[in-house]
């Protein structure tokens, strides 16, 4: 069955219209996520973070403490890293119960149980093959260009041109590989989400003969994302431009005026940080469901709604 990809594209923008209160329960949730985290994070690494912003900013800053400073910021994301593929695994299936189950909305779609630790894995069993994969390609792509650089390289400035040009076309093929990813598993985790059942293989044979219409939607919902998020940005700024007393004239003050101060819980959560963070996790609810919402679409109106899970 096909689809319109402007529908799928559109379907975040009407679970907001359609479901309000489930949009502002997502936003306090994230709101609630963004200060623990934040919290944790000066308490734990505020020195650290203080010490890193100041290194980083000055001209003469020795490389060496910053790399260590760097080093010290691991543990920091080796305990967060796991958080937020969860915490992004119970988005992205509040927002498919939005799509394939709106009828199970009780805590606003949000769950943390089985069908979430499936998503995490499907999430993560994603990013490791783009990851490997992308490193694989590099390292073919680096081979390849010592290869043609070194037969080639007797032709002179020619040579060197050829050369070039054949990187580029290997990175642009190696671009269009990265969308024929993204389309071909995106599936994974809506039919992971309603059968029930981990499902990652199982998404490219499901998109076949579609490929067009979910990239168009796909490439309209970022598109349309981006511009919500951009707007987000916007508004956050000007409200903290106000809050932190700046103005056009005095830009550089008004800079440093909003920049977190890592050195104590006081210090961060300051008047500008507490506007931003509230703007920014309405804003993030919305987007969430702008980007996650079309690949549910998709499996609805192509695959149908298989199983009850979830």
């Amino acid at each position: 069955m096909a689809f319109s990809a402007t529908d799928a594209a559109l379907e975040g923008f009407r679970i907001g219209r359609h479901h309000p209160k489930v949009m502002l329960a997502w936003a306090l949730a994230s709101l609630v996520i963004s200060v623990v985290s934040s919290a944790l994070m000066v308490a734990m690494f505020g020195d650290t973070m203080g010490q890193l912003i100041e290194a980083s900013g000055a001209q003469s800053s020795d490389p060496t403490e910053v790399f260590s400073l760097v080093n010290q910021m691991v543990g920091l994301y080796a305990i967060l890293l796991p958080i937020a593929v969860l915490i992004f695994a119970v988005f992205t299936g509040a927002v498919y119960r939005a799509v394939l189950r709106p009828e199970n909305a009780r805590f606003a779609y949000l769950r943390l149980g089985a069908t979430e630790l499936r998503l995490a894995v499907v999430i993560v069993a994603l990013w490791a093959m783009m990851f490997v994969g992308t490193i694989v390609l590099s390292i073919v792509i680096g081979i390849i260009g010592a290869v043609l650089g070194a037969a080639l390289g007797a032709s002179g400035a020619g040579g060197g041109v050829i050369v070039g040009l054949l990187i580029v076309l290997i990175y642009l093929a190696v671009f269009a590989g990265l969308f024929v990813f993204t389309v071909k598993f995106s599936m994974a985790a809506p039919m992971t989400f309603a059968e029930g059942r981990i499902r990652i293989f199982e998404s490219w044979s499901a998109t076949k003969g579609h490929f067009w219409q979910l990239l168009g939607a796909y490439i309209l919902a970022f598109v349309l994302g981006l511009m919500v998020s951009f707007l987000g940005s916007a508004i956050a700024f000007a409200v903290m431009m106000m809050l932190g007393g700046g103005s056009a004239g005095s830009i550089d003050a008004l800079f440093r005026t909003l920049q977190a101060d890592y050195s104590s819980l006081q210090t961060f959560f300051s008047a500008p940080m507490i506007a931003n963070l509230v703007i920014s996790s309405f804003f993030s609810a919305l987007t969430y469901a702008i980007f996650l919402a079309p690949p549910a679409v998709a499996y609805r109106e192509i695959v149908g709604d298989a199983g009850r899970a979830g």
